[in-house]
């Protein structure tokens, strides 16, 4: 299953490339970087669950600090420095639980078990950004360039949860004995940064959090298990890469038209952006799993995990997350993008090409809402079977 996330990344690079040629988003060592990030991610899935496949993981990261260094600003390498204190501290600790417990294959003694996944809590946390180790992502998000911080989310990011999710398949004992441990870390990622990204009032460092609120209940989902945990999670990879590729773009291209960063001072900008507008709703309502997009499909799945995992109160916590983020954007597209505009407008028109990529990421998570067997691995790349909680999923052997 790790290798249908190929066309996924793939597709993602094609739709990036395309985009930075419209609208420039670094000089030629981001170029360089952004193409190693997404070449060393494939190639981790292409290893699949093993030595290689960690040190190729951990050398995309580290290429990715690149991609933000290469800006240049006194932000961007101060945020590209706190990158790389992750990355490091990330990798240490993940190399050494799983060389504690022979990539998942050995569950050492006690203490060493335990340690293992204290170090394994830990290592992805940072990772992922997730609460309270949040420290880099949003200041990436603030100091980079739109697609940067895309890449690092919908790439790098998700094939560390790959990561993840393969130690669910052959180390369960890692999350069913210590499912505490992860449902308290999911959780406190999905409140924790639901509120803060209600409290941004730039856009970008906005969209970092809700990742992290996002990345929350794949997280939840995974400790779950079972087939609509499991599934959940698979499914709703897709629908968060597709979802940051798009939202980045559209503020991406507001801040190329405008000349400064978007902030929800901004006003009005569907008057004049109008393709960025509708992708940012569209993306909006996919990323936050509102019907028929394949991020309800997913969040569908970890709603009905999150009931048998905790059952009621815990299915209220995630309503009340769910609340938030719906509130978040909501105020976004009522402030930035609806409405007239607050200035006299200047700025440069959106390249066509740009307003294309916006429009096939935008309208992918519905197409695959609307038929999500279009999601099997055998339509994506042959002769790579599904894994069985997304086939189930797919072919409705699971009510």
């Amino acid at each position: 299953m790790n290798t249908v996330l190929i066309p996924l990344f793939a597709g993602i690079a094609l739709g990036v490339g395309l985009y930075a040629r419209a609208i420039p988003q670094g000089g030629r060592s981001w170029w360089c970087f952004a193409a190693a990030t997404v070449a060393l991610a494939v190639a981790a899935r292409l290893a699949g669950h093993s030595w290689l496949a960690t040190l190729l993981s951990g050398a995309a990261e580290l290429v990715a600090v690149g991609m933000v260094w290469s800006k240049g600003t006194p932000e961007a390498v101060a945020a590209a420095r706190k990158y790389l204190t992750a990355v490091v501290l990330a990798f240490i600790a993940t190399t050494t639980a799983l060389a504690l417990t022979g990539l998942g294959t050995v569950q050492p003694a006690a203490p060493f078990d335990k340690l293992a996944v204290a170090l394994l809590t830990i290592g992805f946390a940072l990772k992922l950004g997730l609460v309270p180790v949040y420290f880099w992502l949003p200041a990436v998000a603030r100091a980079s360039s739109a697609m940067t911080t895309a890449l690092i989310i919908a790439v790098v990011d998700v094939g560390s949860f790959c990561e993840l999710l393969a130690l669910r398949d052959t180390a369960p004992w890692m999350f069913e004995a210590y499912s505490t441990l992860w449902v308290v870390l999911a959780m406190v990622s999905l409140l924790g940064a639901a509120l803060l990204a209600l409290a941004q009032t730039e856009l970008k460092p906005m969209l970092a959090f809700s990742s992290i609120d996002d990345m929350g209940y794949l997280l939840l989902g995974l400790t779950a298990g079972g087939a609509d945990g499991l599934a959940g999670a698979w499914l709703g990879i897709f629908g968060h890469a597709l979802g940051k590729i798009v939202l980045f773009g559209a503020v991406g291209a507001a801040e190329w038209h405008l000349g400064r960063p978007v902030t929800l001072e901004t006003r009005g900008l569907s008057s004049v952006l109008p393709v960025a507008s509708a992708s940012f709703m569209l993306g909006a309502l996919g990323f936050i799993g509102i019907p028929p997009t394949i991020g309800f499909v997913g969040h569908w799945r970890l709603y009905l995990a999150g009931l048998e995992l905790g059952g009621p109160m815990l299915v209220a916590a995630l309503y009340a997350a769910s609340a938030m983020g719906l509130l978040c954007y909501i105020r976004a597209i009522h402030r930035v993008w609806l409405g007239p505009l607050g200035v006299a407008d200047s700025g440069r028109a959106l390249p066509r090409m740009a307003a294309a990529v916006l429009l096939v990421f935008a309208i992918a998570p519905v197409a695959f809402g609307l038929v999500p067997n279009l999601l099997h691995p055998d339509l994506l790349h042959s002769g790579v079977n599904a894994h069985p909680h997304v086939a189930a999923v797919l072919t409705g052997s699971v009510k």
